[in-house]
């Protein structure tokens, strides 16, 4: 847990279903149509799509996942019945990290987004590739900006 720790103080990326963050005097709704996505059947398309990125993930780096207790090479069945239990109970948080690349990726239910911590220029390239391969996008995040 504290490699997790240490990772959440690093810098961070994510993979958003918007292309840069809603400013706050935009005149838009975003807390409106967020509020709609995470409470209607359409959350399930991102939750796909998030299940989809991990599994992916699986393919190209050595991954541990972190729900309850460490599970090191996780059967791809253990991901997909984390994230149905996540959607089942609306909650819960999956925290999945690649050890040898010292990157950390974290799913919380009820996030339009993923969040990607410490990722190598490597691993941005890849991750960036398969963001847009779920209809997603790739950028810095402006809250942790180390």
């Amino acid at each position: 847990m504290n490699r997790i720790d240490n990772l959440l103080e690093k810098s961070c990326y994510i993979m958003d279903f918007l292309p840069e963050q809603v400013n706050e005097n935009t005149g838009g709704q975003f807390f409106d149509v967020e509020n709609f996505l995470i409470n209607s059947d359409r959350y399930t398309v991102f939750m796909e799509k998030f299940e989809s990125i991990i599994l992916k993930l699986m393919c190209y780096y050595h991954t541990s996942i972190y729900w309850n207790t460490w599970v090191d090479y996780p059967q791809p069945e253990k991901v997909a019945e984390i994230t149905s239990e996540m959607s089942e109970h609306h909650s819960g948080i999956l925290n999945v990290l690649f050890p040898q690349e010292n990157t950390l990726l974290v799913f919380e239910w009820g996030d339009l987004n993923l969040s990607v911590y410490n990722p190598s220029e490597q691993v941005q390239a890849i991750m960036k590739k398969l963001a847009s391969s779920e209809g997603l996008f790739w950028r810095k995040s402006e809250v942790n900006n180390f």
